[in-house]
């Protein structure tokens, strides 16, 4: 079915990702569209099309007879999707400390204070902002415009993750210290061992993801 977008349909896809994203619209929730049109104040129509759009997208999925729910989160195609982010970030990692820039300190600085104030304000949603920017970051300076565009396939999926995995408040400095260690090697030009640390920081971040998801379902 081909959808004609409009700005109202766009609003409505937007508001309902976000909710997803951030774990308001909870995993396996029914997406009845008399509620959700009744919440954002619009008729059935644009909720029906932002559910089409969003099912595309891997986000929603069929609930039976019923209509639709908010996609399952499938933990262990998460874990194989950090894998071979790994790869990626790896090779991003490794790409940017070849590469000389006298702004990338100041770069890599802001991107790392963005983080601490992340965790001092305790907001999962400011966390997972400065996050994905860390990463997106990462991507943009490698110079390789491939690396981003593959990262951006999946990175809806591991957003949705990262809600709940950030909700453990004893994980989070850790994050960001492996984060500035990634931002040493990158300033101080040492591809090999920039790779590794950004390979090793999304492998273990992928099965922490795992246990995280796996525990809470089995609850």
């Amino acid at each position: 079915m081909q959808i004609q977008r409009t700005d109202l349909i766009d609003q409505v896809y937007t508001a309902l990702r976000s909710r997803i994203l951030q774990g308001l619209l909870s995993p396996e929730k029914p997406l009845r569209q008399e509620e959700l049109a009744e919440q954002l104040g619009v008729s059935r129509q644009p909720i029906s099309h932002a559910l089409l759009l969003l099912e595309r997208e891997g986000l929603v999925s069929d609930y039976g007879r019923k209509g639709k729910m908010v996609a399952p989160v499938d933990a262990r195609q998460l874990r194989n999707l950090y894998q071979v982010r790994g790869a990626l970030d790896g090779l991003a990692a490794y790409l940017c400390a070849e590469q000389s820039s006298e702004r990338r300190e100041d770069l890599f600085a802001s991107l790392i204070e963005q983080g601490e104030i992340a965790v001092q304000s305790g907001s999962v949603k400011a966390l997972a902002d400065a996050d994905i920017a860390f990463h997106r970051t990462l991507y943009e300076q490698s110079g390789n415009p491939e690396i981003l565009r593959i990262a951006n396939q999946s990175w809806t999926h591991m957003e949705r993750s990262m809600h709940q995995v950030l909700a453990v408040h004893t994980i989070r400095p850790g994050i960001w210290n492996e984060h500035r260690a990634i931002s040493k090697a990158i300033i101080e030009q040492n591809p090999t061992l920039a790779r590794d640390l950004a390979s090793e920081h999304a492998v273990s971040a992928g099965q922490m993801t795992y246990e995280r998801l796996t525990a809470s379902h089995q609850q």
